[in-house]
């Protein structure tokens, strides 16, 4: 068993008529070749870049599962034959599962943290700014 992250992008319409029967297409796929499925989650509907099959919007489901490799094959095969799903993204991963969550985690309040103190720097030099320019204002007016 081999863990892989899949990225599996949604026919919207097909979605916002049942969001559950579409996730269940996913799912009942995995299942189906053997995957002992550990998160799935479902992100949002997005504007695609491009036209995919015909469709100018997507719904994103992410999946981190485990599955025999020789069924990779046989599963990109499945999702290409579902009307369902318009395009898949299947990646095996070099961790186990909970270390990449870990780490997927880490990345994520590093990056929150990073934010935090680039907004705070910004509001700092806005507020600096504010008062160059009122000093400047004045001495004009003087």
């Amino acid at each position: 068993m081999y863990p892989y992250e899949a990225m599996f992008l949604m026919d919207p319409v097909k979605h916002t008529e049942d969001p559950a029967a579409t996730e269940k297409v996913v799912s009942g796929l995995l299942e189906k070749h053997g995957a002992k499925v550990h998160q799935f989650e479902r992100w949002d509907e997005r504007k695609l870049a491009y036209d995919v099959k015909g469709h100018k919007r997507g719904v994103y489901l992410l999946s981190l599962f485990e599955m025999p490799g020789g069924h990779l094959r046989a599963l990109r095969d499945d999702c290409e034959l579902t009307e369902t799903i318009l395009r898949q993204l299947i990646l095996r991963l070099d961790t186990d599962i909970p270390t990449y969550l870990a780490q997927c985690q880490t990345y994520r309040d590093r990056t929150h943290e990073e934010m935090e103190s680039r907004r705070a720097a910004r509001r700092d030099d806005e507020e600096r700014e504010g008062e160059e320019g009122l000093d400047d204002f004045q001495s004009v007016q003087e």
